[in-house]
């Protein structure tokens, strides 16, 4: 070996080690958000409007099919959105909605539901009970109604219905999707009116499998996936008042498009994934956290002054570890990933299991964060929704084809 080739390599190694050094300096002195910063962060960001590109995305389906519908009088006059059991559709359908300025069109939401009724079995009297507020509703049986297409004239159709979250209107026990059925007859009967329908994926998937629902709406629009520069809009207005400015001029790795692309891979485009991954990358000064005064912050200032209580510093952004999951842990996961949100009731009658029998595992992966827990209703939490997939896909899960 020449001499050159021996200098170059001690060269190298040099300044890998230099590099090595250096980071672990900064790891040492950062640290992960404590709660109270994650509390307020995650609160202003779910105070954000949508991403634009899902408010554009609906907004033009919902123009287009109302056009053909008021044009046509045997078309299609429901519109299905469509999204990750872990995405905010009802909010995203409700942003998409406050901006839209198209045809003339008078909407309501006779079912806001967010969350599902407590008594499942008595949702379609519920379903039939709110639609009687509607005079632009017949809520007659279906059977009974006769042939309304001919009865009806193209000026009739100025009304838009939305339901925000078709997942909550049902659940998958003995007679739970008698209502889902119920629903789809109300759609199909009443055409003067134009529907708008959001689910999840995976309880459109089931839905297809127990009812067929897919022969019934044949306009489905799913939301697309962001890219880096999208999510990068998006979290924009928050990133930019708490990332150090610094650090967003001079630093490739934590506020270059580098850093947003790779935030969208790992979050397979999904906003409330790329929101909870962006949120674990952030790291805060080891001596801020000294100062003892964490509880007194107020991020609201931020959004006036332009200016960050502490300096904030983006990591690599990483999906965090699926903990080990029992085969309980995994049938209790894959119902609420269907449901979008449910009450530890609902999901124990999901299950056929007492309440009791799987209390254990609800706190278990409420503690391994997996699970969160709002207002009595839990969820899965979005950013281990990836892993998740993979998970119930290879113990033979039926999952949906988002």
């Amino acid at each position: 070996m020449t001499h050159s080739l021996v200098h170059s390599i001690r060269q190298k190694f040099q300044s890998w080690f230099t590099q090595a050094q250096a980071a672990v300096a900064i790891e040492d002195e950062e640290l992960e958000l404590p709660d109270v910063i994650q509390t307020q962060l995650g609160q202003k960001i779910q105070a954000l409007p949508c991403s634009q590109i899902y408010q554009t995305t609906v907004q033009e389906a919902i123009t287009a099919g109302v056009e053909n519908w008021q044009r046509h009088l045997d078309v299609a006059n429901s519109l299905i959105i469509l999204g990750s059991p872990v995405e905010p559709i009802a909010k995203i359908l409700s942003d998409s909605l406050q901006t839209w300025h198209n045809p003339p069109v008078e909407v309501f939401t006779p079912l806001p539901w967010r969350m599902r009724p407590h008594d499942p079995l008595i949702m379609s009297q519920q379903i039939q009970q709110a639609l009687q507020a509607y005079s632009q509703i017949d809520i007659k049986n279906p059977k009974d109604i006769g042939d309304l297409l001919e009865a009806e004239s193209l000026a009739d159709r100025k009304t838009l219905m939305m339901i925000p979250c078709l997942d909550q209107c049902f659940l998958r026990c003995i007679g739970g999707w008698n209502s889902i059925e119920y629903l789809r007859d109300m759609v199909i009967h009443n055409r003067n009116c134009f529907w708008v329908i959001g689910c999840n994926h995976w309880a459109w998937d089931f839905l297809d499998f127990v009812c067929q629902i897919s022969a019934y709406f044949s306009e489905v629009k799913p939301l697309p996936e962001l890219d880096g520069a999208m999510i990068q809009t998006w979290l924009n207005p928050i990133a930019k008042t708490i990332v150090e400015p610094e650090a967003i001029e001079d630093s490739e790795d934590n506020l270059g498009q580098a850093y947003w692309r790779t935030l969208a891979s790992q979050s397979s485009g999904v906003s409330s994934i790329a929101f909870g991954v962006w949120l674990n990358s952030l790291r805060i000064k080891r001596d801020q956290l000294e100062d003892g005064n964490l509880s007194q912050l107020n991020l609201s200032e931020t959004a006036t002054t332009n200016k960050t209580p502490f300096t904030l510093r983006q990591t690599k952004p990483t999906l965090p570890s699926l903990p080990p999951l029992t085969g309980i842990d995994r049938y209790l996961l894959h119902s609420l990933l269907i449901h979008g949100q449910m009450s530890h009731v609902h999901l124990a009658l999901s299950l056929g299991e007492p309440e009791s029998q799987i209390q254990a595992r609800i706190q278990g992966l409420l503690r391994a964060g997996v699970l969160a827990s709002s207002n009595g209703m839990l969820s899965v939490r979005a950013a281990h929704y990836a892993k998740l997939k993979i998970e119930l896909t290879n113990n033979n899960f039926f999952v949906g084809e988002d």
